[in-house]
């Protein structure tokens, strides 16, 4: 076996050999009567020669594609510079980004501190006995120690942890401020159907105060059911609230009387008028006109008896002139 492999390389050893000494001769042909000239070249040289002349063949096709490809690389290498830089100038804003959310901290504090007062105070006007002082409900911010070796994107984490934050405070503030305006709104509403002015115009003094007085008249002591406030004959009357009139006429000593409904369990009367300009079941507003002032009935001059009632009892009507 041994042998066989030995023959078999001395062979291709010498065929190599023989290959070698081969040689391509060159033959130069002048155009002239020079003579012709020769010129051997070995089997290595034109083998080296065409192996070079196919490398470079090679690189030279490929050439153009590398080209191609170097100005794809050339244009991501500068999209990626485009988003670096992009991402560098909002990653500097991340610092004022974090002080505008403390901002946020603080004006959301200031209109939970509103809401508070607002709260409060809408309890006063609505004459309510428990009105202990609500706590005010303040945001804080989740309390994090950054130094400024820090990485941005530790700071990133904390800006999105205070947006979402305060994202959700936003909203609960807002849902309180809207519950509290819509509360207002209908107490706006639930006023015009409340006594609050006066039934004449000009006139703000009583003659008669609500209570037990010696009548006029009748000259005992009875309990005055309103107040007189007196005005010359023939002064308009108005409406102390919006409501539905439920009487309109000649009513005893009350004489020519005008009775309006405002629901809430209010009603409100106004005697002794000289003229009626309203009709039973005329809804009338707050300020319109319902009768002009007079003596009729039980009265001794013209003036206005005026009374407020809620559940159809008579009550004080001087809280209610304002």
């Amino acid at each position: 076996m041994t042998d066989v492999i030995r023959e078999s390389w001395l062979a291709t050893k010498k065929s190599i050999r023989k290959k070698l000494k081969k040689g391509y001769v060159l033959l130069i042909v002048p155009n002239s009567k020079a003579p012709i000239r020769n010129l051997t070249i070995p089997y290595f040289i034109f083998l080296s020669f065409f192996i070079l002349f196919g490398i470079n063949l090679y690189f030279l096709v490929r050439y153009p594609f590398r080209i191609s490809e170097i100005i794809k690389l050339e244009y991501k290498a500068y999209s990626l510079r485009e988003v670096i830089s992009k991402q560098d100038k909002a990653l500097r804003r991340i610092d004022p980004c974090l002080r505008v959310t403390h901002d946020l901290e603080k004006k959301l504090n200031e209109q939970n501190r509103f809401y508070a007062e607002m709260e409060q105070q809408y309890n006063v006007v609505r004459n309510r006995k428990n009105r202990s002082n609500k706590n005010v409900s303040l945001v804080h911010l989740p309390q994090y120690t950054l130094s400024s070796t820090d990485q941005d994107f530790s700071k990133l984490g904390v800006l999105n942890n205070n947006l979402d934050y305060l994202e959700k405070e936003v909203e609960a503030t807002s849902s309180s401020l809207n519950t509290l305006l819509a509360k207002y709104k209908d107490y706006d509403r639930q006023l015009d159907f409340t006594p609050t002015i006066w039934p004449v115009v000009h006139q703000r003094r009583i003659s008669s105060g609500y209570g037990y007085r010696k009548h006029p008249v009748y000259k005992r002591r009875i309990k005055h059911q309103g107040v007189d406030i007196p005005t010359r004959y023939g002064t308009p009357v108005r409406a102390t609230a919006e409501g539905k009139v439920t009487i309109a006429g000649s009513k005893g000593g009350y004489g020519l009387l005008v009775e309006i409904n405002h629901g809430y369990g209010y009603k409100t009367r106004y005697g002794h008028n000289s003229r009626l300009i309203v009709k039973v079941g005329k809804w009338v507003k707050k300020g319109q006109i319902i009768a002009y002032a007079g003596s009729t009935g039980t009265s001794t001059g013209p003036h206005v008896h005026y009374e407020v009632r809620i559940n159809n009892v008579p009550v004080n009507p001087r809280p209610y002139l304002k």
